[in-house]
């Protein structure tokens, strides 16, 4: 019986550290060497209100699609805030990032229900995340 319960133990032990992390950063604090921070940030103007870091959030090269730049220039009096509030203050990451050099994928859930399924992409400029597109 002790064994049994000890090889129970060590199993759920082995599951846990094999388990892959995700950890959802929700915050205006934008950790720009990482990805899940910029992409969370995102999940939490939504849900709090605070837009003023999605601004920093574009591409400084100019290369982000029209989705990410509608989010970066977000804020509550914007025509389509209602909406973006609803797509994204239930939002979620969703995996770990893909990194292939200075380019990087996100998986994430939006929307109403937070269930739909969507990939964030990024790039990287001198070391800082940035939206590219989704």
């Amino acid at each position: 019986m002790g064994r049994c319960l000890l090889a129970a133990v060590l199993a759920a032990a082995l599951l846990a550290a094999c388990a892959e992390e995700v950890m959802d950063p929700r915050s205006a604090q934008v950790d720009f060497r990482d990805p899940k921070s910029v992409t969370g940030s995102i999940f939490y103007a939504a849900e709090s209100g605070h837009t003023a870091h999605l601004a920093g959030l574009c591409d400084p090269a100019g290369a982000s699609d029209d989705d990410t730049r509608r989010i970066c220039a977000m804020h509550p009096g914007a025509p389509d805030w209602a909406s973006f509030r609803r797509n994204f203050a239930r939002g979620r990451l969703n995996g770990e990032p893909r990194v292939h050099g200075d380019h990087a994928a996100l998986e994430f859930l939006f929307g109403p229900d937070g269930r739909d399924g969507e990939t964030m992409e990024l790039v990287r400029r001198d070391g800082r995340w940035y939206l590219s597109t989704f």
